[in-house]
């Protein structure tokens, strides 16, 4: 049986809900701030995640889980589990829009993503080779979608990281370079 068939059933038998309510019951959540979806929304869009469905995950079972997985943040469906401190914490905006990234494909392509985001781990991995790989890719016809689950939160988190936290100008070619993947992202276009 095909993956993505599978995946499917799972989202069709609402297997995402059942177990991210089991999930929230493990761990302590929280909502996102406004300051959290304004900055987010900055590289997403600002209505094309269901921000209001986001829930935090800290404390509780996962810093068992973050000692396993050398403290690593990960998203489950809705939920955004973070270490309470350090580089993948709550505080690291960057990072938190990479992984509202992945809400975001939950939210386009179902659970499926899980997969597609593990397996991007082990295969390519998240180096999509920088702003100036972007631009001669841009050129060659690439979109958003032909990159994985993982190098396009990595492209989110660095957009939000290189050009919208410092906010460079419109004619910067790193900001050049990012935009119409990002616009892309913005689109749907995973």
């Amino acid at each position: 049986m095909p993956v993505k068939l599978i995946f499917r059933s799972f989202d069709l038998l609402q297997g995402p809900l059942i177990l991210q309510l089991a999930w929230h019951l493990l761990t302590g959540i929280s909502r996102l701030s406004q300051d959290e979806i304004e900055a987010v929304g900055q590289v997403l869009g600002p209505d094309n995640v269901r921000y209001s469905a986001v829930r935090i995950a800290e404390g509780r079972i996962l810093p068992l889980i973050f000692k396993l997985n050398h403290s690593r943040a990960f998203t489950l469906f809705h939920t955004i589990n973070l270490p309470r401190s350090g580089r993948h914490s709550r505080s690291n905006l960057d990072l938190l829009t990479h992984e509202m990234a992945h809400v975001y494909q939950f939210e386009q392509v179902g659970s499926v993503y899980i997969w597609q985001a593990l397996r991007a781990q082990k295969t390519e991995g998240y180096s999509y080779g920088g702003w100036e790989q972007l631009a001669k890719d841009r050129q060659e016809g690439q979109l958003f979608s032909g990159y994985n689950r993982e190098q396009q939160g990595q492209i989110a988190q660095d957009y939000c990281n290189q050009v919208v936290t410092p906010d460079l100008p419109a004619a910067s070619p790193v900001r050049l370079a990012f935009q119409p993947f990002i616009e892309d992202l913005q689109a749907g276009i995973l």
